[in-house]
């Protein structure tokens, strides 16, 4: 019999961060005369801090210059921690969602934040005992969206689960992700509030982590292609 292996990202699925990363990306860019847009902010939605700062550089039209990518990125992740150390806001009923899914699927998580802004979060939450592995950008390379990611936690899983047969679903808030889950053969659910034609790319569309239920899981399964991981 098949488990489904929850491929949990972090930011947006987890916790509420966007607000967060865009007033930090701003006031980073900011210092270096880019002003951010919605579009830039849609552009670079699903990357790391880094490489969001490098696309919205190119989109502008700003030189290629690794230092000044590196130097941004210092100022936005000092402006991030800075606020978030004083509350992030986790999405509703985490805890209990994550409970649920536990008696129907192993869960990992696979995010494009860093293993320090996890870990802080995770444990002030009493939420890192739900997951194994943790794969965070700093234990795959390329980080998130690339492949990776996903392929590290699905080896860990494997190791320590011998013998069962895993079915991979990336729960994402970006169609960026979703599309590179794809690829892999993934299954995937984009969460939150995207535009119709990318909620469409996903196998399913759900508005908070809380409504991914078991059943849910075992539908997304059941309905899927034979063949997929």
């Amino acid at each position: 019999m098949e488990v489904p292996v929850l491929l949990v990202e972090f930011e947006g699925v987890l916790a509420e961060t966007a607000t967060l990363r865009s007033r930090a990306l701003a006031e980073s860019l900011a210092s270096d005369g880019i002003e951010l847009n919605a579009s830039l902010l849609h552009l670079a939605s699903g990357h790391t801090t880094e490489d969001a700062i490098r696309l919205i550089r190119d989109a502008v039209g700003a030189p290629d210059d690794q230092t000044a990518v590196e130097l941004a990125r210092l100022r936005a992740d000092r402006v991030f921690a800075e606020r978030a150390s004083k509350g992030l806001a986790l999405q509703l009923q985490v805890r209990e969602t994550l409970e649920r899914l536990t008696s129907v699927a192993r869960l990992a998580l696979v995010t494009r934040a860093s293993r320090r802004e996890v870990q802080f979060v995770l444990a002030l939450a009493g939420l890192d005992a739900y997951f194994r592995p943790v794969i965070t950008q700093e234990d795959a390379a390329p980080a998130k969206p690339a492949r990776a990611a996903y392929a590290a936690a699905l080896k860990r899983v494997g190791e320590l689960f011998p013998g069962q047969v895993l079915r991979g679903i990336a729960i994402e808030d970006s169609v960026v992700a979703v599309r590179t889950a794809r690829e892999m053969g993934l299954l995937t659910v984009i969460v939150g509030a995207v535009p119709p034609h990318e909620a469409m790319e996903a196998d399913s569309w759900i508005e908070t982590i809380a409504d991914l239920t078991p059943e849910r899981v075992r539908a997304i399964v059941g309905h899927a292609p034979k063949g997929s991981r």
